[in-house]
């Protein structure tokens, strides 16, 4: 997870970008930095999925449907091959803007959408005690994805703030003021 404030960025190059978007106003400011973080997270996705084991196809079969007279259908219950890899499809990237205008911050987070697959991921990152040993696929996201992430970020902020700069200048998206 990478997370942006308005103050106290420990990257400089970062910091300084942030301060020239602390110029602009701010609902243009957000909107820009959540899209500059979505599109710097989507890169980690691959990487992630690399570092995903890949689950084997199964086996499974339907259920067994009964007709009106108690039944069984013809052709229910058939047994059906599972495609694998349910986990890895399940890797997503999401940024949100939490707090106020004047103190809030831009996170920007890389994980698996929620549900079954997440809790997978959590049996596979910590283990259990029935014997699901611990694989810490994130630490090694981290580690392997940390560097090329804060580049990145400067990178897409620095085009995201020619585009907030460009918008603004055109009048696209005014400032309200209401009743002023």
């Amino acid at each position: 997870m990478i997370t942006l404030s308005w103050s106290g960025n420990p990257n400089a190059q970062i910091a300084a970008l942030m301060a020239r978007y602390a110029e602009l106003p701010r609902h243009i400011a957000k909107k820009h930095l959540q899209t500059a973080m979505k599109r710097c997270m989507k890169d980690g996705i691959p990487a992630l999925k690399a570092l995903t084991p890949k689950g084997s196809v199964r086996t499974k079969r339907a259920a067994l449907k009964r007709g009106s007279g108690g039944r069984f259908v013809a052709g229910s219950g058939k047994k059906m091959r599972v495609r694998g890899g349910a986990l890895r499809r399940a890797a997503a990237a999401k940024s949100k803007y939490i707090g106020r205008n004047s103190d809030g911050r831009v996170y920007g987070a890389i994980g698996y959408k929620a549900g079954f697959e997440s809790r997978k991921a959590l049996w596979l990152e910590f283990g259990t005690k029935s014997g699901i040993e611990p694989r810490k696929i994130m630490e090694r996201f981290r580690r392997q994805y940390g560097g090329p992430a804060a580049a990145a970020l400067a990178k897409e902020m620095k085009a995201a703030l020619g585009k907030a700069a460009r918008e603004l200048a055109a009048g696209k998206n005014p400032t309200r003021s209401y009743g002023k």
